[in-house]
């Protein structure tokens, strides 16, 4: 995709009108900085795309749509012609139909699809009824495919070992864990000022920031040990690396404890591991954020320049919020109110909750007013029963650290999130 999207920039860019005259030009040797030629996707099982990956389908109808004109070719196998909708079925446009295991599924009608021999891999049908024979994808001299596994590393090997140029890039996957050390830190001034590193993106594998300026809470569902207070201990440290505490302050509300000795004894001015005390600070926040409510005299000039109090951002970070929320009350509801205008008043909301029960606990009042105000969320691993917890992003099993970072800017990002050993 991202490739497709380079083209259409580069094509507008220098003028050129059609795939033709961009393969013309780099035989030449313009753009060398491209390292692909013409670009196949192959996928094969697409129904096994359609179930396992739905939000892949999109993406893949779009490069279908507009990728030929670049060189981005899609070749897919599936098992019936149902398995794609009609809208991708309409772009391929050359179909070759295999002996089906319903010929009632034939495009060609079932009496032609059941003189498809059996049992004779290879045969099959051409888009205009004749029958058709593949070849066998390999050069040692074998017309069998006992092994033909063996026969197509021969092939790709002897391909490679006869092609004088360079090789093509390496498909790059995210890694198992990223060392959060690893990540940039952006500027401390203009609009950087108030982004965090968090992770790296699939699609590029640039880094990924939250920026609290424009957007001043988050929320992440996760499975247990996928990742959840790992993120609250990395975005503890960038605050602590990033600004001084009078620049920015922490509020932990974690009642397993699992944070105890991870936060910077100077940013902390909080720390809550029952509801009682949970009810202490929940005050003393509201308290603190009811003098910086802006006043009817104020100005639009102070609105955006946040001049009318003083005093640093507050960052709550609350893990196992199910953990928080499971008594009678919410002990967070007070809070509701300043989380409205919590990018005037410099405050930030940071909650991670287990994806077990997710589904429901969304429309729970508390998390459905953040998730009106546009919230990013991240979904990690869960369960795809819970259903769309973020913008349209089921969860699903997923490694440690994984999941979907969904903005309101960026849409939905599959991204690897940073890691932090606990004694750090």
């Amino acid at each position: 995709y991202l490739i497709m999207e380079s083209r259409e920039q580069q094509f507008a860019a220098n003028r050129i009108d059609s795939m033709a005259t961009y393969r013309d030009l780099k035989r030449g040797g313009r753009y060398a900085e491209d390292p692909f030629g013409d670009v196949f996707l192959v996928i094969d099982g697409w129904g096994t795309l359609r179930s396992e990956y739905e939000d892949l389908e999109a993406t893949i109808t779009e490069i279908a749509t507009r990728g030929l004109a670049f060189g981005i070719h899609v070749v897919g196998a599936a098992t019936r012609w149902l398995d794609l909708r009609p809208a991708v079925r309409d772009l391929l446009g050359t179909r070759l139909e295999l002996r089906l295991g319903d010929p009632v599924d034939s495009a060609h009608g079932r009496r032609v699809a059941m003189n498809v021999p059996s049992e004779r891999p290879g045969r099959g049908l051409t888009p205009d009824g004749m029958h058709s024979l593949s070849i066998l994808p390999r050069i040692d001299g074998k017309a069998e495919n006992v092994d033909l596994t063996a026969g197509v590393q021969h092939l790709t090997e002897s391909l490679r070992r006869a092609w004088p140029g360079a090789g093509a890039p390496a498909v790059r996957l995210l890694p198992s864990h990223v060392a959060y050390d690893s990540l940039p830190q952006p500027a401390l001034t203009g609009r950087q000022r108030w982004q965090l590193p968090v992770g790296i993106a699939e699609a590029d594998l640039g880094p990924v920031y939250l920026d609290f300026a424009a957007e001043p809470h988050c929320i992440l569902f996760a499975d247990i040990e996928c990742g959840k207070t790992t993120f609250l201990r990395t975005l503890a440290k960038g605050i602590a690396d990033r600004y001084t505490p009078d620049e920015a302050c922490i509020i932990a509300i974690d009642y397993r404890r699992s944070m105890l000795g991870s936060i910077s004894q100077d940013h902390l001015i909080g720390y809550a591991s029952s509801t009682q005390a949970t009810d202490g600070v929940i005050g003393q926040i509201v308290s603190a954020m009811k003098e910086r409510l802006p006043g009817s005299d104020i100005t639009p000039e102070q609105l955006r320049s946040r001049s009318w109090w003083q005093g640093p951002d507050l960052f709550v970070l609350i893990d196992d919020y199910d953990l928080v929320v499971g008594g009678p009350m919410n002990p967070l509801m007070p809070l509701l109110e300043y989380a409205m205008q919590a990018r005037d008043i410099g405050l930030h909301i940071v909650i991670t909750r287990r994806s077990g029960g997710a589904g429901r606990a969304v429309y729970e009042t508390f998390l459905s007013r953040l998730r009106e105000l546009g919230t990013p969320g991240i979904v990690m691993s869960g369960e795809r029963d819970e259903g769309v917890l973020v913008g349209n992003v089921r969860p699903t099993r997923m490694p440690p650290g994984r999941g979907w970072l969904v903005t309101r800017r960026e849409g939905a990002r599959l991204v690897q999130l940073g890691w932090l050993p606990q004694d750090e």
